[in-house]
């Protein structure tokens, strides 16, 4: 099969990464101007967090949970324009992980809707995980970073 014309592979990417970025821009502004409902169920997640890292201590679950959203704020828009999406990728990649581990616990849900719901929306977290690896590995193959 020939290879995509370069033109096309560049619309191609550009458009991944704004429906990536989509997500986590809506969903950190959000959460920035709404933050009261996430802290609140990150806190079981966060306490255990703390117990690890005693900086924590220092900040509020909502204010954890806000710079959280702004990262998801500030990358996403990155990735968005283009902006480093390597870079901006990791960084969503590694908010996303304490985030849908504090908020989709399915494991500790009792069989049932809930648990259905919850195990969904971290099966939908782990599809987005695997597009931001995409974009950080795509990347390196187009400035030549990654070996072979």
């Amino acid at each position: 099969m020939p290879d995509t014309p370069p033109r096309l592979d560049d619309v191609g990417r550009a458009l991944s990464r704004l429906a990536l970025a989509a997500v986590f821009v809506s969903g950190g502004r959000h959460v920035w101007q709404h933050p009261d409902g996430p802290a609140q169920g990150a806190e079981t997640f966060l306490k255990r967090c703390r117990r690890s890292v005693p900086l924590l201590d220092r900040f509020t679950d909502r204010q954890l949970v806000r710079v959280n959203a702004a990262v998801h704020v500030t990358a996403g828009a990155g990735l968005a324009v283009g902006l480093a999406p390597a870079a901006c990728a990791t960084a969503l990649a590694g908010s996303l992980v304490p985030t849908t581990l504090a908020a989709f616990p399915f494991w500790t849900q009792p069989d049932g809707p809930q648990r259905v719901r919850q195990q969904g929306d971290f099966l939908k977290n782990l599809a987005l995980a695997g597009g931001l690896l995409a974009v950080i590995v795509n990347d390196g193959r187009r400035t030549g970073r990654t070996s072979r």
